[in-house]
């Protein structure tokens, strides 16, 4: 346990020694979050199993899924097809437009302005739709090439009932870094926080800034845990007279928690607190 002591602390009669906790339980999974985080494996585009995938996919559904398709299928579950068409009709979209080709009588959708098509021609046909078929659910071809960024801008825009926003954290070496993106619905809210749904999304933005730094610090092995030992005096007596009596202490432990998302000093000012412990006199 000494090699995962993290900084000491005495004050008064009292020890408190802050430890690395190695068996802290993931957020995501053991906790009731405002919020619900999806992230993939660092080395594969797949939803790693400890982000919140059923919250999309439902438990009983498939978790090999990447962090697009998530996206995907919440765009499905909250963004009305008219209301995506239009948004590609008026450009919304950074980069996108809608061209109607009247001899075709086709409609079309096009990327502008992006340098890997530039080569060539100053757009790259996306996809070709019938007026006709637009009268259909045709969402699943609109997103289907759009990057991750673009598609939670859509989320945000036209979602009905649903915050989302993109998250990321950083470890302690090169190359930890985790980049997702976390989402909570109004009725999730309503749930998990409050049924005064007031102003809801600003007030979840900050709550999400907060469940992230909890991830990040279970993903880094950054979680604390704490012992409080007492000091407790005592007198060595030897049988033989010749000897003088020795006088030392021991620290005994009397108390211990782990599980604690916050920075070792934080944790050493609240173990004093609880525990209302003093500087001697």
């Amino acid at each position: 346990m000494e090699n995962r002591l993290i900084k000491t602390k005495e004050i008064g009669n009292y020890r408190i020694k802050i430890y690395y906790d190695i068996d802290a339980m993931c957020p995501c999974t053991d906790w009731d979050m405002a919020a619900c985080f999806l992230w993939e494996y660092g080395s594969i585009t797949r939803l790693s199993d400890a982000c919140n995938w059923k919250e999309v996919f439902g438990k009983y559904g498939d978790k090999n899924h990447s962090l697009a398709d998530a996206l995907h299928q919440l765009i499905s579950n909250h963004v009305k097809w008219k209301d995506l068409l239009n948004y590609f009709k008026k450009g919304k979209l950074d980069g996108y437009c809608m061209r109607y080709d009247r001899s075709a009588n086709m409609w079309y959708l096009e990327w502008r302005d992006n340098s890997r098509y530039a080569k060539n021609k100053d757009y790259q046909e996306i996809l070709s739709v019938s007026p006709s078929d637009l009268s259909y659910d045709c969402t699943n071809d609109f997103v289907e090439s759009l990057e991750c960024n673009e598609l939670v801008q859509i989320l945000s825009d036209l979602g009905k009932d649903i915050f989302v926003k993109e998250w990321s954290t950083t470890g302690y070496s090169q190359g930890d870094y985790v980049k997702g993106v976390t989402f909570c619905t109004k009725e999730r809210y309503a749930k998990m926080v409050s049924t005064d749904t007031t102003d809801w999304k600003t007030k979840i933005d900050v709550l999400i800034d907060g469940e992230a730094k909890c991830i990040g610090m279970w993903m880094w092995g950054d979680v604390k845990g704490f012992v409080l030992e007492k000091k407790v005096e005592y007198t060595k007596k030897y049988h033989d007279v010749e000897r003088e009596d020795e006088e030392g202490f021991d620290w005994e432990e009397v108390d211990s928690c782990c599980g604690y998302f916050m920075e070792a000093d934080e944790l050493i000012k609240e173990v004093i607190s609880e525990h209302q412990l003093k500087e001697a006199a």
